[in-house]
């Protein structure tokens, strides 16, 4: 009675609402297998850690359903910052502070 109700089939705060809920409304459905839904998770949590160079690329998964719920183990996501842009993100921008 306190507060926001709010209601939608996802849900997303700060950064990730403006970073990983386009990708949501475009691929995530009804009929998502728990496997695709890991594919599509570990996609955004990927834009979302390349935006913020300091998080942690490690991530746990948790499904809840009506039988319980089941927490599975902490994992790493891949990455790969030897992209030119993330060795000097200052190249070629112009004026300087």
């Amino acid at each position: 009675m306190i507060g926001i109700n709010y209601e939608d089939n996802h849900v997303a705060t700060g950064l990730g609402n403006h970073l990983a809920r386009p990708i949501l409304r475009e691929e995530w459905n009804e009929n998502l297998t728990f496997e695709d839904g890991v594919k599509l998770l570990e996609k955004f949590m990927h834009v979302l850690l390349y935006r913020d160079r300091s998080a942690v690329n490690k991530i746990q998964i948790s499904k809840i359903t009506e039988e319980g719920a089941t927490v599975f183990p902490a994992f790493s996501l891949k990455t790969h910052w030897e992209f030119s842009a993330f060795r000097n993100p200052t190249a070629g921008a112009e004026g300087s502070w």
